[in-house]
């Protein structure tokens, strides 16, 4: 009888606004380790997402001018997020062989004895549906070392390999193991959810203060998800004017910095923070009651995601909560960004940006003033 088992029982939603994926079982059939792997792409999608479409241009707010806006963030999966290969752990698995020949020891297996290594390839959180993986077991090696195990432990109590040879062939033992082997199943392994971006939704509202300052909030209103908990999203930050310092008449592009921090968290299975300093040139022109602006920017971001889950105690793992945290190596982001006015008051902005994982693109809309 196998002590510890690989697959886990989970139901674990993951909602956020009008993205919403049901990841149910899952998780369910990994252990902390994997987990991380299958959801690594969700972590760094989401982190690029998170720190897309603060500005939708170079230039800061006047005193009081301001802008509320509603923006669709979409970080593209690259396709090696798609696939990760299973790892195949060294927990000690205990089969009971007394049932094919009586008074024998039980015999402690790896994870890596029972299935195959070469058929560990399967998909992530957002690879494809329909190509899940699967632990195939083992069946001929399984066999050798079981039958190995037997006449071993016959030699040991007769003393005798010949005498061992023989108990065990009169047990029938190759058909006994056969027969025992074949009750083993190969293990699925979950699918992805076949998404090749994440879309993210963000209404955001920036004012325009004293000194060439820009502050601007975006976020949800906390809501309850039931069973899973309460979920929020939350973030801000604050721009600045960097070319009025300097020393140049009518400076021929605006400069400003910025810097940003948001969190989300849903419940206590899932909690994000994220990060950005960043740097925006570019050059707007108005035209009338028409403009057009353009500007590149680079950041320098962070964000982690931390995922917590509670395993059923029968599995007999020895916490009864997984919880591992993923840290994508900080890096730069670079991209650049189109603004247009088109009706008076409001505006449109596309942006594109590169991380060191994902291209992002925003999409946004507002009404603004000033």
């Amino acid at each position: 009888m196998i002590k510890k088992v690989l697959v886990l029982t989970l139901t674990l939603i993951f909602a956020v606004s009008a993205f919403s994926q049901t990841l149910e079982e899952n998780l369910g059939s990994m252990l902390s380790t994997n987990a991380e792997m299958y959801l690594q792409p969700l972590g760094d999608a989401f982190g690029a997402s998170m720190n897309s479409g603060w500005y939708h241009r170079a230039k800061v707010h006047k005193m009081l001018g301001f802008d509320v806006s509603v923006k669709m963030l979409v970080s593209a999966v690259p396709d090696e997020g798609q696939f990760f290969n299973f790892v195949l752990n060294e927990n000690v698995n205990e089969f009971d062989l007394s049932g094919i020949i009586n008074g024998v020891a039980p015999i402690e297996l790896t994870f890596a004895d029972i299935y195959k290594d070469t058929d560990t390839r399967t998909p992530t959180f957002f690879g494809p549906a329909d190509s899940a993986g699967l632990l195939v077991v083992a069946d001929d090696h399984l066999k050798t070392l079981f039958r190995d195990h037997l006449v071993s432990e016959l030699t040991s109590q007769l003393g005798n390999a010949a005498l061992a040879q023989a108990a065990y062939d009169n047990a029938n033992g190759d058909a006994e193991i056969a027969n025992f082997v074949g009750q083993l199943e190969d293990v699925p392994l979950p699918p992805g959810i076949g998404l090749a971006a994440l879309p993210l939704p963000m209404p955001q509202i920036s004012l325009g203060l004293p000194m060439g300052i820009e502050l601007t909030v975006r976020g949800f209103p906390e809501s309850d998800l039931g069973d899973i908990g309460k979920f929020s999203m939350y973030g801000g930050g604050v721009r600045v004017n960097i070319d009025q310092f300097i020393p140049i008449p009518m400076f021929p592009v605006d400069i400003t910095a910025g810097a940003f921090y948001s969190q989300m968290s849903i419940g206590d299975i899932i909690e994000s923070s994220n990060t950005q300093v960043s740097l925006q040139v570019g050059k707007s022109l108005n035209l009338l009651i028409f403009g057009v602006g353009i500007y590149a920017d680079a950041a320098y971001e962070t964000s982690s995601l931390s995922i917590g889950y509670d395993v059923d105690p029968s599995f007999g793992i020895e916490n009864d909560r997984i919880q591992f945290d993923m840290t994508p190596d900080p890096g730069m982001r670079v991209g650049a960004g189109l603004h247009l006015t088109l009706i008076p008051l409001t505006y449109i902005n596309l942006h594109v940006s590169q991380t060191p994982t994902n291209s992002v693109a925003t999409a946004a809309f507002g009404i603004t003033l000033r």
